[in-house]
């Protein structure tokens, strides 16, 4: 982990030394151990550097043609390798590295500025452009204090933000500021921007052949063994994320192969009435493991609110956020590196894709009607409201617009918003339609390829990151280096989500990896998400916080929203009529952010 920042005026003077050292101290946190600056013509760049192992160049690196600063790291080199390869090879070199990294090259014959997310984004890269001025920035929050960067919400972005709670990349919520989508290359100079994809997995052709259960489980045992071997290079000490969950278990598993006595961490919350941290111990006996469980209470998650607002530089995507926060910082303290099993879900077909299967496989069965039977079925199937069994299977997650939460739909939307103007009731399809078109692949795996481009890297990366960042952790993801995620990408995806008796079980090829060397009774629980007893809590001690923070709502400055219908639905979840809690907090982290961008 580290700040990287810079700022290039294409046409004009030499940017502010006062300018730049705003930036950098907006990233410094990213990087306590060293920091690095570059200035030349137009062109400022900056580096704060995280030490996790000794022996790193200083950067940002500067050879003849170019300058380079990164955040994070590829296996095969440190970043002056990597702005050796760019010199060689400029952006053909990205083929050929793997790792987590965000990376900003600065060509100084051309005058370009070249910024790059890994496969997966594991790593943020934000930037602003405009008046032939560019800044970028790991973090947005840093580019508003620059004078011509305003602080001003996209509105327009409001209705793909409610339906998901977050929004796709290069997309943000600031009108001035948009982030580097993950896989993408964008080349920037006094022309503007042109953002292009330089990664995109082989994804299992359509009609592949199932492979042998053992061939799979060997395939991905393999790949996710060396993937781990590769996150505990050039590391210093290193902890584990210890969920109790099958993908932080496997991990901990090779983990525990390559490095003795690394120590695990599994969060728990004191008032949760389902405490499943018994699971993470169970495994981490079983492992032998140093097992640290950190019980932390509703009360500490909620004060977190207004510092993780600010740390995520966007409305955070879920309450979840917070427990991370506070869990982080009770634990840096022994640890200053994690291993995390996050992208296992997306890369394996975790997470509730055994329902969505089960949806699949029964659309395919209608689809082997004949034609004219079939054309018939679907269309009583639509009128009677059996939406699954109208649409295409070979097209099922974007005829049923699958692809990350669904929090407020379109009639909710126009039920909240006082414009109407801002409800885009078309919105969720002019989203998921475009990444759906990217892949020709089946309808599993087309799936998991439009998760990894929204709920991978704008919720769950986005929230690890951020948190893990402002309290000095770095966090890596075995299960997101680029030869792991090709490598399961090209298995079928009813290999992964596989066809037992009368159900489907997830992560097949790793669960059949593992079932050997752990119980099963182990591994083949239900999933759960990180803890979040917060829902129930607004019900009860958190009842005065949540009739405060409506009434905030109600009469916020810029009136996006109808007082009656935010007070209906707290109503209804208070009353326990129904269940609204991701609603509430979607919207309570929405104004808590907006507070924030006030100067």
């Amino acid at each position: 982990m580290s700040g990287i920042a810079g700022i290039i005026h294409f046409r004009g003077n030499t940017p502010s030394r006062e300018q730049a050292r705003q930036l950098t101290m907006g990233v410094a946190h990213r990087g306590v151990d060293d920091k690095g600056y570059f200035s030349e013509g137009p062109c400022c760049m900056m580096h704060r550097q995280f030490r996790s192992t000794a022996g790193l160049p200083a950067e940002p690196v500067v050879l003849d043609s170019i300058v380079l600063a990164m955040d994070g790291e590829v296996p095969k080199g440190d970043a002056t390798y990597v702005a050796q390869q760019w010199e060689k090879h400029g952006p053909e070199a990205l083929n050929d590295w793997g790792g987590n990294f965000a990376l900003a090259v600065w060509d100084r014959n051309l005058e370009e500025l070249w910024l790059v997310r890994d496969a997966a984004g594991t790593r943020p890269l934000f930037w602003a452009h405009g008046g032939g001025k560019t800044a970028f920035a790991s973090e947005p929050m840093p580019l508003l204090g620059l004078p011509w960067v305003s602080r001003d919400v996209a509105f327009e972005n409001l209705a793909e933000y409610l339906s998901f709670r977050y929004v796709h990349a290069p997309k943000t919520l600031l009108k001035d500021v948009s982030e580097v989508p993950p896989g993408h290359l964008v080349r920037l100079n006094a022309n503007g921007a042109h953002i292009e994809r330089w990664w995109t997995p082989r994804w299992a052709a359509p009609g592949t052949s199932l492979p042998g259960e053992k061939a799979a489980a060997e395939l991905v045992d393999g790949a996710l063994k060396r993937s781990v071997a590769r996150s505990l290079q050039r590391s210093g000490p290193a902890g584990i994320l210890l969920s109790g969950g099958l993908d932080s278990t496997s991990i901990l598993f090779h983990a525990r192969q390559e490095q003795a006595g690394l120590p695990v961490f599994t969060v728990a919350i004191a008032d949760d009435p389902v405490d499943e941290a018994a699971f993470a111990a169970r495994i981490a006996k079983e492992m032998e493991s140093e097992h640290h469980i950190i019980r932390i209470n509703s009360d500490a998650i909620v004060r977190e609110i207004d510092y993780c607002s600010q740390y995520m530089g966007a409305p955070l995507p879920s309450a979840a956020g917070l427990v991370q926060s506070v869990f982080y910082k009770e634990i840096r303290p022994m640890v200053r590196t994690l291993l995390s099993g996050v992208g296992g879900d997306e890369m394996l077909a975790g997470r509730g894709m055994q329902f969505v299967a089960a949806r699949i496989r029964r659309a395919q069965l209608t689809a082997t009607l004949p034609r004219p039977a079939s054309r018939v079925w679907r269309g009583l199937a639509r009128r009677a409201g059996m939406h699954d069994l109208a649409v295409s299977p070979d097209h099922f997650g974007r005829d049923r617009s699958i692809g990350g939460s669904m929090v407020y739909d379109a009639d909710q939307r126009v039920e909240l918003f006082r414009d109407p103007a801002l409800v885009r009731p078309g919105i969720r399809q002019t989203v998921l339609d475009p990444l759906y078109q990217e892949v020709d692949t089946d309808p599993i795996n087309a799936i998991l390829h439009v998760r990894q481009r929204g709920i991978l890297s704008q919720d769950n990366l986005a929230r690890c990151d951020r948190m893990a960042a402002h309290q000095g952790i770095e966090i890596r993801y075995p299960m997101l280096d680029a030869p792991f995620i090709q490598q399961t990408a090209a298995l079928p995806g009813f290999s992964k989500v596989a066809s037992k008796d009368i159900r489907f079980l997830t992560k097949w090829p790793l669960r059949m990896a593992m079932s050997s060397r752990f119980p099963g009774h182990l591994l083949n629980r239900p999933k759960r998400l990180l803890p979040n007893p917060l829902d129930s809590w607004l019900r009860t001690a958190g009842s005065g916080f949540l009739s405060q923070e409506i009434e905030a709502l109600c009469h916020e400055d810029l009136g996006l929203f109808l007082p009656g219908a935010v007070r209906s639905i707290a109503a209804e979840h208070l009353s326990r009529l129904r269940n609204h809690g991701v609603r509430l907090w979607t919207l309570i982290l929405l104004h808590r952010w907006m507070l924030q961008l006030r100067p």
